[in-house]
C-alpha cells in the first residue's frame, strides 16, 4: 500500500467519527421530540455497542478497514448525542446554586477518560497492532455500566412538567433535594413552570455558539500534536516521549479537578476568562519560542505528519492511539537528524504547553459546560445545544485539517491564527456574556432580553423556538 493511500485511509478513519458526531449532535433536538433525555441517552449507548461490534469485532477479525471506518462513523453518532445530553441532564437535575459545579464535573470526567485511554493505548499495554481490537472492545464497559445504572435515574422534572406530570416532578425534586425542606421542591417546581413558558433569544444562541467555538478555536489540537515534537526537541528521549504525553493527560485530569472547585467558587464566566488569558500568554510564548527555534534552524516540523498526528490526537480513538506511536517515531526521527542537541528555546515551548494545558483543562474545558447549562433555559436548551454542537464539531474538523496549510504558509507563526480567535472570543465574553454566579435564572435571562424583565430589550426574541428542529 502506498504512503498516499495509507494516509488517505488513516485520515478517513479518524475523521469519520467527527462526521458521525456532527450528525448525532445536530439531530438531538429532533429526537427529543419523540423520547426523553434519559431514553435518548440509553439509545445512544446501545448505538455505541453496535459501533464497537462493527469496528472491534468485525474489523478486528476480518482486518477490514471498511468495517473499521464504518464503526468509527457509527460511534460518532452517540458521541454527538451524549455531548449534548450530558450537560442538559445535569442542568435539569441539579440544584440551581450548585449547577455550575456539577456541570464542570463533565469536563473532569472527559479528562479522566483521556488519561485512561492514553495509558491503555501505550504500546506496552494494549496499543499494538495485534491488541487494538481489545482496546476498542473495552468501550463496551462504560456503556453496559450506564445502561444498568440508568434504570435508577429518574426522568427530569423539566420533562415531567412539560408533559403535565406535576406530581411526579414534585416527587423527583423532593427525592433529589431530600436534605432540604419540602417547600424548596415546591418552589423549584414553580420556577421550572415559569421557565418552560419563557422564550429564548438570538443572543442566547450566539453565546452558545461562541462558547463551543472557543473550546476548539483556541488551538488545543495543535498544542496536543506539538507536545510530542517539543518534548523530543527539549532533550526527552524517543522512548520516553509517550510517557511525557501521558503526563500531559495526567496534568489535564489534575487541573480539571482543581478547576471544578474554582468554577464552584468563582463561577463559569470568570474561570473561562482566566483560561482565555492563559491561552494568550501560552500561545504568545509558544510562537516566540518556535520562531527562535526556526530561525536557528534547530527544528523540523513536517506538514505531512502534522496532518496525521494531529487528527489522531484530536479524535482520541483507540485505533488512533495504536498508530500514533508510529507517526511520532517518524517525525521525531526527522528532528533528530536535523539537530545534535536540545535548543534552549524548546524548553520555553514546553513551558508554553504546560501553561496552555493548565488554562484549558482547569479553565475553559470545564467552565464551558457550566456556562452552557446556566445560560440556557428549558425551551431553548436542546435547540442551542444542537446548533452549538454543530459549531463545535465543525470547528473541530477545521482545527484538524487546516494546520498543515497554515504551517506551510506561516511557518513558526502558524499559531497566531488561534491567538487571534482567542482574543476575539475573550472580548465577546467580557462584553456580551452575563456572569451566572449567584444569579437566578430570571436575572441571567434579563441580560438576553427575557420576558422576566420587561425593561430589558437586549436581543431579538426567538419565536417558536420549540419548532426549530434540525
Amino acid at each position: 500500500m502506498s504512503d498516499s493511500t495509507w494516509l488517505g485511509l488513516l485520515t478517513m478513519s479518524v475523521s469519520s467519527i467527527v462526521v458521525g458526531a456532527f450528525v448525532g449532535g445536530t439531530t438531538t433536538k429532533f429526537l427529543l421530540n419523540f423520547v426523553s433525555s434519559k431514553r435518548l441517552n440509553q439509545i445512544a449507548h446501545v448505538i455505541n455497542l453496535i459501533a464497537i461490534v462493527v469496528s472491534s469485532l468485525i474489523g478486528g477479525v476480518t482486518q477490514s478497514y471498511e468495517a473499521f471506518i464504518a464503526g468509527r462513523l457509527i460511534a460518532g453518532i452517540p458521541c454527538g448525542i451524549t455531548f449534548n445530553l450530558a450537560p442538559m441532564l445535569v442542568a435539569e437535575l441539579s440544584a440551581r446554586r450548585k449547577r455550575g459545579f456539577w456541570e464542570s464535573t463533565i469536563g473532569v470526567s472527559i479528562s479522566f477518560g483521556f488519561l485512561i485511554a492514553a495509558i491503555l493505548a501505550h504500546p506496552k499495554v494494549l496499543g499494538s497492532l495485534t491488541l487494538w481490537p481489545v482496546l476498542i472492545g473495552l468501550g463496551v464497559l462504560p456503556s453496559f455500566i450506564y445502561l444498568i445504572a440508568s434504570i435508577n435515574i429518574p426522568e427530569t422534572p423539566y420533562y415531567l412538567l412539560r408533559h403535565g406530570r406535576k406530581e411526579e416532578a414534585l416527587d423527583v425534586l423532593t427525592e433529589l433535594r431530600k436534605n432540604e425542606d419540602e417547600s424548596v421542591a415546591k418552589q423549584e417546581v414553580e420556577e421550572i413552570e415559569n421557565e418552560i413558558g419563557d422564550s429564548g433569544k438570538v443572543n442566547q444562541l450566539i453565546a452558545v455558539f461562541a462558547l463551543y467555538a472557543n473550546l476548539m478555536l483556541c488551538g488545543v489540537n495543535n498544542i496536543l500534536f506539538y507536545s510530542d515534537l517539543i518534548f523530543k526537541e527539549a532533550g526527552i528521549s524517543a522512548d520516553n516521549v509517550t510517557f511525557a504525553t501521558i503526563g500531559v493527560f495526567a496534568l489535564q485530569f489534575v487541573m480539571a479537578l482543581i478547576g471544578a472547585k474554582f468554577v464552584d467558587r468563582f463561577g463559569g464566566l470568570k474561570v473561562t476568562i482566566a483560561g482565555s488569558i492563559g491561552f494568550i500568554v501560552s500561545l504568545t510564548l509558544f510562537t516566540v519560542s518556535q520562531a527562535m527555534v526556526y530561525n536557528q534552524n534547530s527544528a523540523v516540523l513536517s506538514p505531512l505528519h502534522t496532518t496525521a498526528d494531529e487528527q489522531l490526537l484530536t479524535n482520541g480513538s483507540a485505533f488512533a492511539s495504536v498508530t500514533h506511536s508510529t507517526f511520532t517515531a517518524e517525525t521525531t526521527s526527522l528532528i533528530a537528524s536535523a539537530q545534535d542537541g536540545a535548543n534552549p528555546w524548546s524548553f520555553v515551548s514546553v513551558l508554553a504547553i504546560g501553561i496552555f494545558m493548565v488554562a484549558w483543562s482547569g479553565g475553559t474545558h470545564i467552565s464551558t459546560f457550566a456556562l452552557l447549562g446556566e445560560l440556557t433555559i428549558e425551551p431553548t436548551r436542546a435547540t442551542c445545544f444542537s446548533y452549538g454542537n454543530a459549531v463545535m464539531w465543525t470547528t473541530s474538523w477545521i482545527v484538524s485539517f487546516v494546520p498543515p496549510y497554515l504551517q506551510e504558509a506561516l511557518g513558526p507563526y502558524s499559531m497566531v491564527i488561534w491567538l487571534g480567535f482567542t482574543v476575539f472570543f475573550l472580548v465577546y465574553m467580557v462584553i456580551c456574556i452575563p456572569d451566572t454566579k449567584g444569579r437566578t435564572t430570571n436575572q441571567i435571562q434579563a441580560k438576553f432580553g427575557g420576558k422576566t424583565d420587561s425593561s430589558a430589550s437586549f436581543g431579538i426574541v426567538l419565536t417558536e423556538v420549540e419548532s426549530l428542529n434540525v
